[in-house]
């Protein structure tokens, strides 16, 4: 049975996190149990997906609570792809942010998901990225 949780203070095993975003496509950047502990215990708001009690899929939110929020790290294992997980996971995220303005770094060739979700594609945006993300060839950068 598919369970999903936005509490915070789950008792999460932060490998077998590591492990979800190795399997999904995020697993090009690498991640390190105790920093993406941090970096979910810090965000606004927080998803986990569990079938029984296996962690299958995660996701998290920065809000500044008034005007803008950004997604990161939306991972969920392949095997459960395809199956309208994915979608409930964007949308719990969004049920939490209570703000109008919400943009997402969409992993190279899964934009049309984001789309499925209301997400449209910036003309303006920039970053400065890691070193991982911005070689040629990551397919975040023109």
């Amino acid at each position: 049975m598919i369970k999903y949780s936005t509490e915070k203070n789950q008792h999460i095993n932060w490998n077998e996190a590591i492990n979800v975003f190795l399997r999904a496509p995020l697993g090009k950047y690498k991640r390190e149990p105790d920093k993406l502990k941090r970096a979910f215990l810090a965000s606004y708001a927080v998803i986990y997906v569990f079938d029984s009690d296996k962690l299958i899929g995660l996701g998290r939110a920065l809000c500044d609570g008034e005007y803008q929020a950004a997604i990161y790290d939306v991972v969920l294992l392949p095997e459960y792809q395809r199956e309208g997980i994915g979608k409930k996971i964007m949308g719990k995220l969004c049920e939490q942010i209570p703000v109008e303005n919400i943009i997402l770094y969409a992993s190279p060739g899964h934009e049309g998901f984001y789309r499925s979700c209301g997400f449209k594609k910036m003309l303006t945006a920039m970053a400065i990225l890691n070193p991982n993300m911005s070689n040629p060839g990551s397919g975040y950068l023109e």
